[in-house]
């Protein structure tokens, strides 16, 4: 009888059940139950999600962001995390980021907190958890179905929907660049662009096996990005048989994009067919000089480069730019309207 002999555990069970819907997000968990399991409800295969008293503790142990537990059809219940007060910023300037494979939401909260303190004020950011990728995450169940690609794509409008935002700027790096991109592809109505880190389109050629074993080598001395190496194996196998999408980007991207990626990244050839394939006048792309991984070897390039996408598409105009960014900007349009020309710097954008 749970009720009379573990109340204390029942206690935690209904606070994590109220978070898990958007209520009482400022009340502090005491990450005190074993041996138990939390499920949203369905019996299907792919909506059980375990918890263990380790996974509690450090998945939940930070107060200011407000869980989530969107169910998103043919995917499971996933996580997302916010940053920012959501009644103020609903209809205003909303981020969906995505992260890569062998990463964590905390590398996009990460990266919020310390290199975009003008924007964070004005804007809030969702960071979306892919299933059994939040730190410290308990081993999946082994009957749930990892989701492929396209389903993670189409189905994270879901995640808008459940939180009444209309519309987003899309932010994916690596594995979450491709995911971001086919969300926007699906449902280009509900984004006014799309930031993307070391992106591809086409199938894949096992090139990414290395970023993980770096990423895994990298969490090693953080506990924030500490991830279960089971639960990334299941989400490599998927992005590792992922389709091809770039014979569609000019039929269905009708919206800004910024492609980013560094000049050491294996990345680079991808980023610019996926350029080149896009419709004149709304895709621009950076090679940033000199680094492999622009989000976590240029934090400030990053930030000031969504900076100047989001000004380019009219929204944020009074945060000042620090113009720090150095590389190389090439374009078929031009992040900033009305410029046509293609153009290549090797200065100070």
């Amino acid at each position: 009888e749970p009720l009379t002999e573990t109340p204390a555990r029942v206690a935690e069970a209904v606070l994590l059940f109220c978070q898990g819907i958007g209520l009482l997000s400022s009340a502090p968990r005491r990450p005190s139950r074993q041996n138990s399991s939390f499920s949203n409800g369905s019996s299907g295969d792919n909506r059980k999600t375990s918890t263990s008293s380790e996974m509690s503790e450090k998945l939940f142990r930070d107060p200011t962001l407000a869980h989530h537990i969107i169910d998103l059809e043919g995917c499971g219940a996933v996580s997302v995390f916010l940053q920012g007060e959501l009644e103020k910023h609903r209809d205003g300037v909303v981020f969906l980021t995505v992260h890569d494979v062998g990463d964590t939401y905390f590398r996009w909260r990460t990266f919020v907190d310390t290199n975009m303190q003008d924007i964070k004020e004005r804007a809030l950011f969702i960071h979306v958890a892919v299933p059994g990728q939040e730190p410290g995450a308990a081993d999946l169940p082994q009957d749930f179905t990892f989701p492929i690609m396209k389903d993670l794509g189409l189905n994270l409008v879901s995640v808008l929907d459940h939180l009444r935002i209309p519309r987003v700027i899309g932010l994916g790096d690596g594995a979450g660049a491709n995911i971001i991109t086919r969300f926007g592809m699906c449902h280009p109505s509900r984004v006014f662009g799309i930031f993307t880190i070391n992106n591809t389109a086409t199938a894949s050629l096992g090139r990414f096996m290395d970023r993980i074993k770096e990423k895994m080598k990298a969490a090693k001395s953080d506990e924030s990005l500490c991830v279960n190496q089971k639960n990334v194996s299941k989400f490599a196998d998927k992005y590792k048989k992922r389709t091809e999408i770039i014979q569609d980007l000019n039929k269905k991207v009708n919206f800004d994009v910024l492609l980013m990626a560094g000049m050491k990244s294996k990345y680079v050839k991808d980023t610019e067919a996926m350029h080149q394939e896009m419709n004149p006048g709304l895709c621009s792309m950076i090679k940033v000089e000199d680094v492999s991984e622009p989000l976590t070897e240029t934090p400030a390039r990053v930030s000031e480069a969504v900076l100047l996408f989001c000004q380019g598409m009219g929204l944020l105009p009074t945060i000042n730019r620090k113009l720090s960014i150095q590389g190389s900007l090439s374009s078929s349009g031009s992040i900033d309207k009305g410029r046509k020309k293609s153009l290549s710097l090797e200065e100070k954008i």
